[in-house]
């Protein structure tokens, strides 16, 4: 399952895979395979490659969300004003940003017609006999029961208080 920053270093290792087989291009315009203009709206002549999402210059930020809610697309949450740094283009500053990885995977899926959890499993997870998924519907149930559980504070453990029970 999603680890944190972790699991961006193995979803570069599935791109680095898909490089390598000249399914994808690090430094072409990520927007020729998403089929939707992914462009900082202060900078429109500049591209986004797959290069600066991973290294984290793309002038992509986390906003308010850095998932794709469920009914959600991309273009919609790239409409999001908060997901620009409207000071600084791409390519050439470092800005760590979560929604990176959202663009990334969606670019894989693009490119190769796979569900990016089926991707994942098919082209690092299963070959370094990884024990983990990207989707809890296709993990094992014996990685299941020994899942992590991400604690938050609050009545509902969906919001942070800081005065909240763990």
């Amino acid at each position: 399952m999603r680890v944190a920053s972790i699991s961006k270093l193995v979803v570069a290792i599935g791109v680095m895979s898909l490089v390598e087989q000249r399914t994808l291009d690090l430094d072409l315009d990520v927007s020729a395979y998403v089929g939707v203009s992914i462009r900082n709206p202060a900078f429109p002549e500049r591209k986004i490659t797959l290069r600066q999402l991973l290294v984290h210059t793309s002038s992509l930020r986390d906003g308010e969300n850095y998932r794709l809610q469920l009914g959600t697309t991309l273009k919609a949450e790239l409409a999001d004003a908060t997901h620009w740094d409207t000071a600084h283009g791409p390519g050439g500053y470092f800005a760590y940003a979560n929604f990176n990885s959202v663009v990334i995977a969606t670019v894989m899926e693009a490119a190769t017609g796979e569900r990016f959890d089926r991707l994942m499993r098919r082209l690092v997870l299963t070959p370094l006999k990884i024990e983990g998924c990207y989707n809890w519907a296709t993990c094992e149930p014996s990685w299941i029961s020994r899942a992590a559980v991400l604690y938050r504070t609050g009545p509902d453990e969906t919001e942070w208080h800081p005065d909240g029970p763990w």
